[in-house]
Protein backbone atom coordinates (compact mmCIF):
# COMPACT_ATOMS: atom_id res chain seq x y z
CA UNK A 1 0.00 0.00 0.00
CA UNK A 2 1.67 3.43 -0.64
CA UNK A 3 1.12 6.28 1.07
CA UNK A 4 0.31 9.59 -0.92
CA UNK A 5 2.75 12.40 0.62
CA UNK A 6 0.24 14.71 -0.72
CA UNK A 7 -2.38 13.78 1.88
CA UNK A 8 -2.98 16.10 4.97
CA UNK A 9 -1.55 14.24 8.21
CA UNK A 10 -4.75 13.75 10.79
CA UNK A 11 -5.03 15.77 13.83
CA UNK A 12 -5.75 13.51 16.24
CA UNK A 13 -5.58 16.26 19.39
CA UNK A 14 -9.44 17.15 18.99
CA UNK A 15 -10.23 13.73 18.52
CA UNK A 16 -8.48 13.05 22.02
CA UNK A 17 -10.36 16.07 23.75
CA UNK A 18 -13.16 14.67 22.70
CA UNK A 19 -13.25 11.12 24.08
CA UNK A 20 -11.24 12.79 27.14
CA UNK A 21 -14.65 15.02 27.86
CA UNK A 22 -16.97 11.80 27.57
CA UNK A 23 -14.64 9.85 29.95
CA UNK A 24 -13.33 12.07 32.27
CA UNK A 25 -17.17 12.27 33.57
CA UNK A 26 -18.14 9.11 33.59
CA UNK A 27 -15.37 8.28 35.69
CA UNK A 28 -16.50 10.46 37.40
CA UNK A 29 -19.52 9.89 38.44
CA UNK A 30 -18.16 6.08 38.83
CA UNK A 31 -15.90 7.31 41.03
CA UNK A 32 -18.73 8.53 43.07
CA UNK A 33 -21.09 5.91 42.61
CA UNK A 34 -18.25 3.83 44.01
CA UNK A 35 -17.80 5.67 47.05
CA UNK A 36 -21.06 6.56 48.22
CA UNK A 37 -22.07 2.98 48.12
CA UNK A 38 -19.07 2.10 49.82
CA UNK A 39 -20.06 4.48 52.69
CA UNK A 40 -23.80 2.43 52.53
CA UNK A 41 -21.85 -0.81 52.15
CA UNK A 42 -21.52 -1.71 55.86
CA UNK A 43 -25.01 -0.87 56.58
CA UNK A 44 -26.17 -3.06 53.57
CA UNK A 45 -23.92 -6.19 53.89
CA UNK A 46 -24.03 -6.06 57.90
CA UNK A 47 -22.42 -5.51 61.21
CA UNK A 48 -22.67 -5.79 65.20
CA UNK A 49 -22.91 -2.44 65.36
CA UNK A 50 -25.73 -2.23 63.02
CA UNK A 51 -27.59 -4.61 64.79
CA UNK A 52 -27.35 -3.43 68.00
CA UNK A 53 -27.84 -0.16 67.10
CA UNK A 54 -31.50 -1.46 65.46
CA UNK A 55 -32.18 -3.18 68.00
CA UNK A 56 -31.77 -0.80 70.82
CA UNK A 57 -33.66 1.68 68.99
CA UNK A 58 -36.55 -0.78 68.48
CA UNK A 59 -36.87 -1.64 71.84
CA UNK A 60 -36.83 2.04 73.04
CA UNK A 61 -39.61 3.24 70.45
CA UNK A 62 -41.67 -0.28 69.75
CA UNK A 63 -40.85 0.68 65.92
CA UNK A 64 -40.72 -1.05 62.89
CA UNK A 65 -37.01 -1.81 61.45
CA UNK A 66 -34.37 -4.73 60.76
CA UNK A 67 -30.69 -5.14 60.78
CA UNK A 68 -29.15 -6.08 56.92
CA UNK A 69 -28.55 -8.23 55.52
CA UNK A 70 -31.98 -9.40 55.21
CA UNK A 71 -30.76 -13.13 54.65
CA UNK A 72 -28.84 -13.63 57.98
CA UNK A 73 -32.00 -11.80 60.84
CA UNK A 74 -30.87 -13.75 63.86
CA UNK A 75 -28.54 -11.89 65.23
CA UNK A 76 -30.78 -8.98 65.13
CA UNK A 77 -33.72 -11.30 65.91
CA UNK A 78 -31.50 -12.46 69.15
CA UNK A 79 -31.08 -9.21 70.85
CA UNK A 80 -34.50 -8.67 69.79
CA UNK A 81 -35.61 -12.32 71.91
CA UNK A 82 -33.18 -11.14 75.06
CA UNK A 83 -35.19 -7.73 75.29
CA UNK A 84 -38.28 -8.88 75.10
CA UNK A 85 -38.05 -12.12 77.37
CA UNK A 86 -39.15 -10.57 80.75
CA UNK A 87 -42.56 -10.03 79.06
CA UNK A 88 -43.08 -12.42 76.47
CA UNK A 89 -44.63 -15.88 77.41
CA UNK A 90 -44.78 -17.45 73.36
CA UNK A 91 -42.65 -17.90 70.96
CA UNK A 92 -42.31 -18.45 66.68
CA UNK A 93 -39.90 -20.33 65.82
CA UNK A 94 -39.54 -21.14 61.98
CA UNK A 95 -38.82 -19.91 58.46
CA UNK A 96 -40.20 -16.47 56.56
CA UNK A 97 -43.35 -18.45 55.91
CA UNK A 98 -44.53 -18.18 59.28
CA UNK A 99 -43.71 -13.95 59.67
CA UNK A 100 -46.96 -13.26 59.38
CA UNK A 101 -47.93 -14.64 62.68
CA UNK A 102 -48.95 -11.43 64.83
CA UNK A 103 -49.14 -10.41 68.94
CA UNK A 104 -52.74 -9.58 67.67
CA UNK A 105 -53.99 -13.12 66.25
CA UNK A 106 -53.11 -14.61 69.97
CA UNK A 107 -55.15 -15.18 72.87
CA UNK A 108 -54.73 -12.01 75.12
CA UNK A 109 -53.14 -14.49 78.09
CA UNK A 110 -50.15 -15.36 75.48
CA UNK A 111 -47.67 -12.21 74.65
CA UNK A 112 -45.60 -13.90 71.86
CA UNK A 113 -42.20 -12.89 69.85
CA UNK A 114 -41.96 -13.97 66.17
CA UNK A 115 -38.24 -15.61 66.38
CA UNK A 116 -38.77 -16.46 62.86
CA UNK A 117 -35.92 -16.20 59.73
CA UNK A 118 -35.61 -16.53 56.43
CA UNK A 119 -34.39 -19.28 54.77
CA UNK A 120 -34.15 -21.41 58.30
CA UNK A 121 -34.05 -24.70 57.36
CA UNK A 122 -36.30 -27.45 60.24
CA UNK A 123 -32.46 -28.52 61.74
CA UNK A 124 -31.69 -24.79 62.95
CA UNK A 125 -35.69 -24.39 64.18
CA UNK A 126 -35.05 -27.64 66.19
CA UNK A 127 -31.87 -26.27 68.02
CA UNK A 128 -34.01 -23.24 68.72
CA UNK A 129 -36.95 -25.21 70.44
CA UNK A 130 -33.83 -27.08 72.41
CA UNK A 131 -32.42 -23.85 73.30
CA UNK A 132 -35.78 -22.78 74.41
CA UNK A 133 -36.73 -25.48 76.56
CA UNK A 134 -33.58 -25.82 78.24
CA UNK A 135 -32.91 -22.02 78.75
CA UNK A 136 -36.31 -20.08 78.61
CA UNK A 137 -39.34 -22.79 79.73
CA UNK A 138 -39.62 -21.08 82.74
CA UNK A 139 -40.36 -17.82 80.75
CA UNK A 140 -41.55 -18.96 77.52
CA UNK A 141 -44.77 -21.57 77.89
CA UNK A 142 -46.26 -22.31 74.71
CA UNK A 143 -44.05 -22.39 71.48
CA UNK A 144 -45.55 -22.92 67.48
CA UNK A 145 -42.57 -25.04 65.46
CA UNK A 146 -42.97 -24.15 61.73
CA UNK A 147 -42.13 -27.72 59.67
CA UNK A 148 -42.03 -26.66 56.29
CA UNK A 149 -42.46 -29.41 53.98
CA UNK A 150 -43.54 -27.36 50.85
CA UNK A 151 -40.06 -26.04 50.22
CA UNK A 152 -38.73 -29.21 50.92
CA UNK A 153 -37.06 -28.01 54.48
CA UNK A 154 -38.34 -30.98 56.68
CA UNK A 155 -36.95 -34.02 53.98
CA UNK A 156 -32.83 -32.29 53.83
CA UNK A 157 -30.57 -34.70 55.88
CA UNK A 158 -28.67 -33.29 58.88
CA UNK A 159 -29.36 -33.54 62.61
CA UNK A 160 -30.52 -31.02 65.09
CA UNK A 161 -27.92 -29.39 67.47
CA UNK A 162 -28.92 -26.32 70.02
CA UNK A 163 -28.82 -23.14 68.19
CA UNK A 164 -27.70 -20.32 70.51
CA UNK A 165 -30.14 -18.04 71.31
CA UNK A 166 -28.32 -15.96 73.56
CA UNK A 167 -26.97 -12.40 72.93
CA UNK A 168 -23.55 -14.04 72.80
CA UNK A 169 -24.10 -15.37 69.34
CA UNK A 170 -24.19 -11.62 67.68
CA UNK A 171 -20.73 -11.05 68.34
CA UNK A 172 -19.47 -14.24 66.94
CA UNK A 173 -21.82 -14.22 64.02
CA UNK A 174 -20.05 -11.36 62.91
CA UNK A 175 -16.31 -12.18 63.59
CA UNK A 176 -14.50 -13.15 60.50
CA UNK A 177 -17.21 -11.99 58.52
CA UNK A 178 -15.62 -8.67 57.03
CA UNK A 179 -16.16 -8.48 52.94
CA UNK A 180 -13.02 -8.37 51.24
CA UNK A 181 -12.20 -4.92 49.31
CA UNK A 182 -12.50 -6.83 45.99
CA UNK A 183 -15.89 -8.02 47.12
CA UNK A 184 -17.40 -4.70 48.11
CA UNK A 185 -16.82 -3.14 45.11
CA UNK A 186 -18.44 -5.41 43.04
CA UNK A 187 -21.36 -5.21 45.59
CA UNK A 188 -20.95 -1.52 45.09
CA UNK A 189 -21.18 -1.64 41.36
CA UNK A 190 -23.74 -3.95 41.33
CA UNK A 191 -27.40 -2.73 39.64
CA UNK A 192 -29.45 -3.20 42.52
CA UNK A 193 -27.30 -0.77 44.53
CA UNK A 194 -26.79 1.50 41.94
CA UNK A 195 -30.19 1.21 41.73
CA UNK A 196 -30.77 1.78 45.28
CA UNK A 197 -28.74 4.99 45.43
CA UNK A 198 -30.53 6.66 43.08
CA UNK A 199 -33.87 5.86 44.73
CA UNK A 200 -32.17 6.98 47.86
CA UNK A 201 -30.58 10.69 46.50
CA UNK A 202 -33.72 11.22 45.00
CA UNK A 203 -35.71 10.80 47.97
CA UNK A 204 -33.05 13.23 49.57
CA UNK A 205 -33.33 15.87 46.80
CA UNK A 206 -37.55 15.76 47.10
CA UNK A 207 -37.28 16.32 50.75
CA UNK A 208 -37.59 19.22 53.00
CA UNK A 209 -34.21 19.09 54.47
CA UNK A 210 -31.97 17.86 51.84
CA UNK A 211 -28.76 17.83 53.28
CA UNK A 212 -29.91 17.06 56.69
CA UNK A 213 -31.71 13.93 54.88
CA UNK A 214 -28.07 12.59 53.60
CA UNK A 215 -26.30 13.54 56.25
CA UNK A 216 -28.71 10.64 58.15
CA UNK A 217 -28.13 8.57 55.01
CA UNK A 218 -24.54 8.55 54.23
CA UNK A 219 -23.14 9.07 57.90
CA UNK A 220 -25.48 8.05 60.21
CA UNK A 221 -25.95 4.19 61.49
CA UNK A 222 -29.72 4.29 59.94
CA UNK A 223 -31.96 6.56 58.13
CA UNK A 224 -34.14 9.60 59.59
CA UNK A 225 -37.20 8.03 61.10
CA UNK A 226 -40.62 8.21 59.58
CA UNK A 227 -44.33 7.11 59.95
CA UNK A 228 -45.38 4.28 58.05
CA UNK A 229 -49.04 4.43 56.38
CA UNK A 230 -50.93 2.87 59.50
CA UNK A 231 -48.68 5.50 61.48
CA UNK A 232 -46.24 3.60 63.27
CA UNK A 233 -42.71 4.98 63.32
CA UNK A 234 -40.00 3.41 61.41
CA UNK A 235 -36.63 3.80 61.06
CA UNK A 236 -34.02 2.11 57.92
CA UNK A 237 -30.97 0.50 58.81
CA UNK A 238 -30.51 -0.71 55.17
CA UNK A 239 -30.13 1.09 51.48
CA UNK A 240 -33.33 -1.01 49.90
CA UNK A 241 -36.48 -0.26 49.86
CA UNK A 242 -36.04 3.52 52.13
CA UNK A 243 -39.19 4.60 54.02
CA UNK A 244 -41.20 1.91 52.30
CA UNK A 245 -41.76 0.55 56.19
CA UNK A 246 -40.70 -2.97 55.25
CA UNK A 247 -39.36 -5.07 58.16
CA UNK A 248 -40.09 -6.00 61.67
CA UNK A 249 -42.79 -5.04 64.10
CA UNK A 250 -41.84 -4.93 67.91
CA UNK A 251 -43.74 -8.09 67.69
CA UNK A 252 -41.24 -9.75 65.84
CA UNK A 253 -43.96 -10.22 62.61
CA UNK A 254 -43.23 -9.09 59.18
CA UNK A 255 -44.82 -6.18 57.66
CA UNK A 256 -45.25 -6.99 54.34
CA UNK A 257 -45.12 -3.41 52.98
CA UNK A 258 -45.18 -3.10 49.15
CA UNK A 259 -45.55 -6.36 48.65
CA UNK A 260 -48.24 -7.87 46.21
CA UNK A 261 -51.30 -9.46 46.89
CA UNK A 262 -52.42 -12.49 44.52
CA UNK A 263 -55.50 -12.29 42.62
CA UNK A 264 -57.44 -15.71 42.27
CA UNK A 265 -56.13 -16.13 38.47
CA UNK A 266 -52.64 -16.09 39.58
CA UNK A 267 -53.58 -18.17 42.83
CA UNK A 268 -54.35 -20.43 40.11
CA UNK A 269 -51.76 -20.01 37.91
CA UNK A 270 -49.10 -20.63 40.42
CA UNK A 271 -51.01 -23.55 41.78
CA UNK A 272 -50.56 -25.15 38.25
CA UNK A 273 -47.04 -24.10 37.81
CA UNK A 274 -46.29 -25.74 41.35
CA UNK A 275 -46.84 -29.56 40.39
CA UNK A 276 -44.45 -29.19 37.64
CA UNK A 277 -41.38 -31.30 38.23
CA UNK A 278 -39.04 -28.37 38.13
CA UNK A 279 -40.79 -26.59 40.89
CA UNK A 280 -39.46 -25.61 44.15
CA UNK A 281 -42.60 -27.38 45.77
CA UNK A 282 -41.55 -30.87 44.11
CA UNK A 283 -37.89 -30.53 44.33
CA UNK A 284 -38.00 -32.55 47.40
CA UNK A 285 -41.13 -33.56 47.81
CA UNK A 286 -40.05 -37.10 46.96
CA UNK A 287 -36.91 -37.63 48.56
CA UNK A 288 -37.04 -40.73 50.50
CA UNK A 289 -40.77 -41.46 49.09
CA UNK A 290 -41.88 -38.50 50.75
CA UNK A 291 -40.48 -39.48 54.23
CA UNK A 292 -39.13 -36.47 56.49
CA UNK A 293 -35.89 -36.08 58.43
CA UNK A 294 -36.61 -39.15 60.66
CA UNK A 295 -32.97 -37.68 63.05
CA UNK A 296 -34.80 -33.94 63.50
CA UNK A 297 -38.38 -35.47 64.04
CA UNK A 298 -37.19 -37.11 67.12
CA UNK A 299 -35.57 -34.31 68.38
CA UNK A 300 -38.35 -32.00 68.39
CA UNK A 301 -40.34 -34.75 69.83
CA UNK A 302 -38.16 -35.31 72.71
CA UNK A 303 -38.21 -32.00 73.24
CA UNK A 304 -41.57 -31.11 73.05
CA UNK A 305 -42.22 -34.08 75.28
CA UNK A 306 -39.55 -32.62 77.34
CA UNK A 307 -41.11 -28.44 77.75
CA UNK A 308 -44.77 -30.51 78.04
CA UNK A 309 -43.19 -31.81 81.46
CA UNK A 310 -42.20 -28.35 82.53
CA UNK A 311 -45.81 -27.54 81.84
CA UNK A 312 -45.20 -25.93 78.54
CA UNK A 313 -46.82 -26.26 75.27
CA UNK A 314 -44.87 -27.13 71.78
CA UNK A 315 -47.33 -27.13 68.83
CA UNK A 316 -46.38 -27.68 65.43
CA UNK A 317 -47.74 -25.86 62.58
CA UNK A 318 -47.80 -26.94 58.31
CA UNK A 319 -47.71 -23.37 57.39
CA UNK A 320 -50.31 -22.49 54.95
CA UNK A 321 -50.14 -22.16 51.32
CA UNK A 322 -52.60 -20.13 48.49
CA UNK A 323 -55.65 -21.90 47.65
CA UNK A 324 -55.13 -24.68 45.33
CA UNK A 325 -51.53 -24.96 45.87
CA UNK A 326 -51.90 -28.41 47.82
CA UNK A 327 -55.02 -29.45 45.82
CA UNK A 328 -52.87 -29.27 41.99
CA UNK A 329 -50.01 -30.99 43.54
CA UNK A 330 -52.15 -34.05 45.09
CA UNK A 331 -53.25 -34.33 41.33
CA UNK A 332 -50.46 -35.86 40.34
CA UNK A 333 -50.21 -39.62 41.27
CA UNK A 334 -46.88 -39.25 42.19
CA UNK A 335 -46.92 -35.67 44.04
CA UNK A 336 -49.68 -37.05 46.07
CA UNK A 337 -48.42 -40.55 47.02
CA UNK A 338 -45.10 -38.83 48.41
CA UNK A 339 -47.79 -35.88 50.08
CA UNK A 340 -49.79 -38.58 51.75
CA UNK A 341 -46.13 -40.02 52.92
CA UNK A 342 -45.57 -36.77 54.36
CA UNK A 343 -49.23 -36.54 55.99
CA UNK A 344 -49.22 -40.01 57.51
CA UNK A 345 -45.52 -40.20 59.08
CA UNK A 346 -46.04 -36.52 60.73
CA UNK A 347 -49.50 -37.93 62.06
CA UNK A 348 -47.99 -40.53 63.64
CA UNK A 349 -45.13 -38.85 65.08
CA UNK A 350 -47.12 -36.54 66.66
CA UNK A 351 -49.38 -39.62 68.10
CA UNK A 352 -46.07 -40.87 69.60
CA UNK A 353 -44.67 -38.03 71.10
CA UNK A 354 -48.16 -36.72 72.47
CA UNK A 355 -48.10 -33.43 70.33
CA UNK A 356 -50.36 -31.29 67.87
CA UNK A 357 -49.52 -30.67 64.16
CA UNK A 358 -51.72 -28.08 62.71
CA UNK A 359 -52.17 -28.82 58.63
CA UNK A 360 -53.07 -24.93 57.24
CA UNK A 361 -51.37 -26.43 53.61
CA UNK A 362 -54.81 -26.77 52.41
CA UNK A 363 -55.39 -22.82 53.57
CA UNK A 364 -59.06 -22.79 52.09
CA UNK A 365 -59.93 -25.04 54.84
CA UNK A 366 -59.76 -22.45 57.38
CA UNK A 367 -61.30 -19.70 54.54
CA UNK A 368 -58.06 -18.16 53.40
CA UNK A 369 -58.67 -15.97 49.75
CA UNK A 370 -55.59 -15.61 47.23
CA UNK A 371 -55.51 -12.31 48.37
CA UNK A 372 -54.26 -13.26 51.89
CA UNK A 373 -51.10 -14.02 50.23
CA UNK A 374 -48.01 -12.37 49.02
CA UNK A 375 -46.65 -15.66 46.43
CA UNK A 376 -47.26 -19.38 47.25
CA UNK A 377 -46.13 -19.87 50.98
CA UNK A 378 -46.17 -16.32 52.58
CA UNK A 379 -49.78 -15.79 54.15
CA UNK A 380 -50.61 -12.23 55.86
CA UNK A 381 -51.87 -12.03 58.98
CA UNK A 382 -55.60 -12.36 57.77
CA UNK A 383 -54.91 -15.70 56.91
CA UNK A 384 -52.73 -16.92 59.86
CA UNK A 385 -55.75 -15.24 61.54
CA UNK A 386 -58.28 -17.34 60.30
CA UNK A 387 -56.35 -20.51 60.53
CA UNK A 388 -55.15 -19.65 64.69
CA UNK A 389 -58.82 -19.06 65.33
CA UNK A 390 -60.10 -22.01 64.31
CA UNK A 391 -57.68 -23.80 65.77
CA UNK A 392 -57.80 -22.29 69.13
CA UNK A 393 -61.88 -22.48 68.94
CA UNK A 394 -61.16 -26.67 68.84
CA UNK A 395 -59.08 -26.11 71.48
CA UNK A 396 -61.51 -24.55 73.98
CA UNK A 397 -64.18 -26.95 72.51
CA UNK A 398 -61.40 -30.23 73.38
CA UNK A 399 -61.39 -30.72 69.58
CA UNK A 400 -57.89 -30.66 69.17
CA UNK A 401 -56.30 -33.88 70.37
CA UNK A 402 -52.51 -35.37 69.34
CA UNK A 403 -51.78 -36.13 65.64
CA UNK A 404 -52.25 -33.98 63.04
CA UNK A 405 -55.29 -31.59 62.90
CA UNK A 406 -57.79 -30.19 60.54
CA UNK A 407 -60.89 -28.57 61.27
CA UNK A 408 -63.74 -30.45 61.50
CA UNK A 409 -66.20 -30.70 58.43
CA UNK A 410 -63.61 -28.99 55.88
Amino acid sequence: MTINPQMPAVNATPMRRYLWALLVPLLLALALVLALNLLLGDRSLGNEQVARTASAWQQATRGVTYAPPIGNARPFKVLRLADRLPEINAAVLGSSALMGITQSLLPPELRMYNLTVTGNPTAAIAGEALHIERHFADRVRWVVVGLDWSVGMIYLDGTASEVDLSPGLVTRAYSGTALPLHKRVEDALSWPRVSSLGTLLAAAIRSAEPLQHLRHDFFDVGGAEYRCADGALARDFDVIHRGLCRGYRYDGSWTFANDRRLTPALAATLAQAAAAPSSKYTRHLCDNQGAPNREILKSLGETAQRFAARGGRMVFLLPPLAPGLEQALRRVPKWNACLERTKSDLDAWARLYQATVIDAGASERYGCQPMEFSDEHHAYPECNARMLRRYFTDVDAGRVHAGLYRPEGA
